[in-house]
């Protein structure tokens, strides 16, 4: 039997050929790889009445996953303290999710489309029953927050300047009863989907409130002011010059789910 050899000519030019093809085909492998491979994805932690982490929202969770398949990204999901996901952000370890603007912010962060508005309500307790409708209804008073947070640029110009900012624990059950105990005049409550006082104070007192199962809420009620007193956006944030591919993916998911109403819809169940 006759073996056939490639002639050295083929050989000549097949090889190189080969060796080009080999070496294309491990570069696409190793980028599919590093696509697959998980980004840092730092969210706000949410604590139980006694400091215990609870898990992560299903609504919230739905969300991530959504951004996740239509943006082709894999995400490490890490609850944490908010200044310490603020911080690790800052350093370009990762992308947060869930920060609204501030001047200090926009100093090191890059931001993506607003995920979502919210409206940000005074929430007070006891009578008389206080009826906050401009900002000027809060001057001199003494605001409560969550650690970390911030509700927008509006309510940074007035932060300490108009009112006086107390920053709370991550335990929302604490918060109210802070507020309860009149260790604050008021405390500021976002919420993204509800439009008049008349459901948020229903959500609050009806909803939120007995979730805590805390013995010293139970009953208690709590009102809130008869229009927002700011108005916030909700944005993935990077630092300054970092994961440029990822914020054009999710810019790019935030404007597409915008358009078809996907976004809106699963934003709706999630206060």
């Amino acid at each position: 039997m006759k073996i056939r050899l490639i002639p050295p000519l083929f050989s000549r030019i097949l090889l190189p050929a080969f060796v080009m093809l080999f070496v294309l085909l491990t570069v696409i492998s190793g980028s599919a790889r590093a696509q697959t491979k998980p980004v840092a994805l730092f969210l706000q932690e949410n604590l139980d009445i006694h400091g215990t982490q609870l898990p992560i929202d299903k609504d919230l969770e739905r969300i991530l996953i959504y951004f996740e398949r239509e943006s082709g990204l894999r995400f490490d999901w890490r609850m944490l303290p908010w200044n310490r996901a603020q911080m690790l952000g800052r350093n370009g370890d990762g992308i947060v999710f869930g920060l609204s603007k501030s001047p200090e912010r926009l100093k090191y962060f890059q931001f993506s489309q607003p995920v979502v508005s919210e409206k940000i309500w005074a929430v007070t307790y006891g009578e008389p029953r206080q009826n906050f409708r401009t900002l000027e209804d809060l001057r001199g008073k003494v605001v409560s927050i969550g650690r970390g947070f911030s509700h927008g640029m509006d309510f940074e110009k007035a932060r300490n300047v108009v009112f006086t900012v107390q920053e709370d624990s991550a335990s929302s059950g604490a918060r109210f009863k802070k507020l309860m105990n009149k260790r604050s005049d008021l405390m500021l409550w976002p919420v993204r989907q509800l439009n008049t006082a008349a459901q948020v104070e229903d959500y609050l007192n009806n909803k939120l409130i007995p979730g805590f199962n805390d013995p010293e809420l139970k009953g208690k009620r709590f009102h809130v002011s008869q229009k927002p007193v700011f108005y916030d956006t909700v944005h993935f944030a990077v630092a300054q010059g970092q994961y440029q591919e990822e914020l054009a993916r999710l810019n790019e998911v935030i404007r597409r789910g915008t358009e078809s109403g996907e976004l809106p819809k699963l934003m709706a169940k999630f206060y």
